[in-house]
């Protein structure tokens, strides 16, 4: 199959949209898909909803398990950082091995309001996982999604199936691009803010209990203080001490944490969570985890991260 790069080598990842509004359409791309990867003895990984396994099976004439490792998408919905973990660590498994594979990926979660999140964390994939042997389908049935997040599938993909061939994505975006565009502005903060340098974690945890309204449920109060805690941790690592703002913008409550250490380069960062031997990286994870958003801007020589919780 060509791809707008040439024919696919499977030293690198290849990153298809696939937009499609009838059954029709969907069996004329994803049966020749996955018989290219059987021809080709290339693992075929199907993570998808009981529209595409059927699809599959009719085209086989076998369960779908006896032709690709296949994982029902909706029993692997858990929100969008602990799914990107579930597929880094799938992915990462794969390549072990050390053979090129395909994957036809459908986000069945992007029909309801808790996954339309998804669309950041498909755009990071084209940066987290660029050197994976990995061919990736990924299908969105028009007919499921919004017309707003169709759109987005075509900026995250830089490919795209267009009905005969697969080409270029016109509307495509790098990761740093995209993310910005979606993300909550980054505008100064506000001069009435609530703001504190600290120097021990301790001193941050204390001021976060001091400062949520008394009305906060208590479970949410343990994720803000654990995720502004991850945050100022990370930052006295870098820098020795961290400052604190906190500040109200619309239904939100904005907590911010600032460092003059040597920054965070990377747009992707904190999208997945470190490989399971290293020692930290996992504060800026599981503040994205925890809090609704989760924005990354230069400060200085340093970082500002803000974490959003919504207060309705």
């Amino acid at each position: 199959m060509a791809t707008t790069a040439g024919e696919w080598t499977g030293d690198r990842l290849a990153h298809e949209a696939l937009l499609c509004e009838s059954d029709d359409q969907l069996r004329a791309r994803i049966r020749p898909f996955a018989e290219q990867a059987l021809d080709a003895g290339q693992e075929l990984v199907v993570v998808a909803g009981e529209r595409v396994r059927t699809v599959l099976e009719e085209a086989f004439g076998v369960p779908v398990h006896q032709v690709a490792d296949f994982a029902d998408a909706d029993a692997q919905w858990a929100g969008g950082p602990q799914t990107m973990a579930w597929y880094q660590s799938s992915l990462t498994t794969l390549r072990e091995a050390g053979r090129p594979w395909r994957l036809i990926a459908e986000a069945t979660w992007m029909a309801h309001p808790d996954g339309e999140v998804w669309s950041r964390y498909d755009a990071v994939v084209n940066a987290l996982f660029a050197d994976y042997p990995c061919y990736s389908l990924c299908v969105h049935d028009r007919r499921r999604m919004p017309s707003h997040l169709a759109q987005e599938f075509r900026r995250v993909h830089p490919l795209l199936w267009d009905g005969s061939r697969t080409v270029s994505s016109p509307d495509y975006q790098a990761p740093e691009a995209f993310l910005r565009s979606v993300g909550p502005a980054w505008h100064p903060a506000p001069d009435d803010r609530r703001s504190a340098t600290v120097t021990h974690a301790g001193e941050a945890r204390s001021l976060v209990r001091s400062a949520l309204p008394a009305w906060v449920r208590v479970d949410r109060a343990d994720e803000v203080q654990l995720a502004v805690h991850e945050l100022v941790a990370n930052a006295l690592e870098a820098a020795g001490e961290a400052e604190i703002n906190l500040w109200q913008e619309g239904t939100a409550m904005v907590w911010e944490v600032r460092d003059d250490g040597p920054g965070l380069h990377d747009p992707v960062v904190g999208y997945v969570p470190p490989p399971p031997d290293t020692l930290g990286g996992r504060g800026l994870w599981l503040a994205r985890s925890l809090a609704d958003e989760a924005v990354v801007r230069p400060h200085g020589p340093g970082t500002a991260i803000r974490l959003y919780f919504s207060t309705t």
